[in-house]
């Protein structure tokens, strides 16, 4: 008999260790091209924070390492 195998969905938010410092003092470039972030669609302008539905629950997702002024 086989193993019942099952995917877990999973949504990816930035922490201390994706900082990554690159070129010209950017940060965030490999976190933020490794993955498909629903930024558009919720209205964000960042991958660092956004939202999304699912299963009929609002998930906020809020990064530790941006700033959440007016500006951000």
């Amino acid at each position: 008999m086989e193993p019942l195998i099952s995917s877990v969905p999973i949504m990816i938010i930035e922490g201390n260790h994706e900082i990554e410092p690159q070129a010209e003092n950017q940060t965030f470039v490999a976190y933020s091209s490794r993955f498909a972030f629903p930024s558009e669609e919720s209205g964000s302008s960042s991958t660092l924070y956004y939202s999304f539905n699912a299963g009929g629950i609002h998930f906020i997702m809020l990064g530790s390492s941006t700033s959440y002024d007016k500006s951000g």
